[in-house]
């Protein structure tokens, strides 16, 4: 299923557009496979931020299985990749070096593992009666990197990444049968032998909240402001020099014509996940957006009072982001609301409307 194609801009630069027709030919290999598949989720050119690391991924397919990243390259001439696993290619008429673009793949997977890892809870359901937090630990990243149609590869090591376009989306599809033969119990002689795994409605979880994180080069991450006051919480306005803060009923950034809303995706184990999105999303506009949005406590305070910020972290069964011991419980008082399970010793609260 696609969920975000790439706006070119038709360079005047001869090597960007280059580069663009190259990941134009990727992203219609990849359409026609999976564009329609409803286990597989496409994205392309996504460009993610997590602990002051930045990948830019020109394609990526989120699976139940894992990941898979595609590096385009414009190559027509001849890519060699030598017995020490270096990389050059010629360019009019001589041989230049290359950086690696199988390690560059492998470093911006890093940064996406580790941008789940951190967010396992509310991507990921639970096992074993709703004991056991499922995780990203053993998810697979694939790495593939895919030269023009009309390039030329001379191999002098193993490079199981390296792959013409046209080869990358069979590849792929035929590295996925693979998996869930192996994931059926049935068909798996021993229980290590299976593959790591999550619900395809987890997978799906997994890509949107991935889009929600993209940022394009004029975008900043989203960033509530900590000089906050009791009760006097509110979000950022647009930051007009630094980037876009979205919130609801501002106008899209991307079609600048409908509004932002709020929606939210189902979770396996009941839950939801919130985000913000164009009106006009997915079928006339693709933008959208993580949600932030900080709400304010009643007017009568008690001791130890405490600013609630609402995020899609704070869910019913997580963990209180305050003592992080506690478990979040609704409550009820005038309105529903999320409390800490080791009331009174944590007074935290998320007063979000929970009817």
């Amino acid at each position: 299923m696609l969920l975000k194609e790439k706006q070119f801009n038709n360079s005047p630069s001869l090597k960007l557009r280059a580069g663009e027709e190259a990941e134009r030919q990727m992203a219609f290999y990849l359409h026609r496979e999976f564009g329609k598949d409803k286990e597989c989720f496409l994205i392309n050119d996504l460009r993610i931020s997590h602990l002051d690391e930045t990948a830019q991924i020109d394609h990526l397919i989120v699976s139940q299985y894992g990941l898979f990243i595609i590096e385009s390259k414009s190559a027509h001439g001849e890519v060699i990749v030598n017995e020490h696993s270096e990389w050059s290619r010629t360019f009019n008429n001589k041989i230049v070096g290359m950086s690696s673009p199988a390690l560059q793949a492998q470093a911006q997977g890093r940064v996406i593992k580790e941008l789940l890892v951190a967010n396992k809870k509310n991507l990921l359901g639970k096992m074993l009666f709703g004991k056991i937090q499922k995780g990203f630990g053993s998810c697979p990243v694939f790495v593939y990197v895919a030269i023009s149609d009309s390039g030329l590869i001379r191999r002098k090591s193993d490079v199981p990444e390296l792959f013409k376009a046209d080869q990358v989306a069979k590849e792929i599809a035929g590295k996925l049968s693979e998996l869930k033969k192996r994931d059926s119990v049935f068909n798996s002689k021993i229980w290590e032998e299976m593959p790591w795994a999550m619900k395809v409605e987890e997978a799906q979880i997994v890509a949107e909240f991935l889009l929600s994180m993209h940022r394009t080069l004029s975008h900043t991450a989203t960033t509530v402001s900590t000089d906050l006051k009791l009760g006097t919480g509110t979000i950022p306005a647009e930051k007009s020099d630094k980037g876009f803060v979205p919130k609801v009923g501002a106008i899209c950034p991307e079609c600048g014509e409908q509004k932002l809303s709020r929606k939210s995706v189902a979770r396996s184990d009941g839950t939801e996940t919130d985000y913000l999105a164009c009106e006009g999303y997915p079928s006339t506009c693709k933008a959208i957006f993580a949600l932030v949005a900080i709400a304010t406590l009643p007017k009568k305070q008690t001791a130890e009072p405490a600013i609630a910020i609402i995020t899609p972290n704070h869910r019913e069964g997580g963990i209180c982001p305050r003592c992080k011991k506690g478990t979040l419980v609704i409550r009820k008082g005038k309105t529903k609301f999320l409390g800490c399970s080791s009331y009174p010793k944590c007074k935290f609260t998320d007063y979000r409307d929970k009817n």
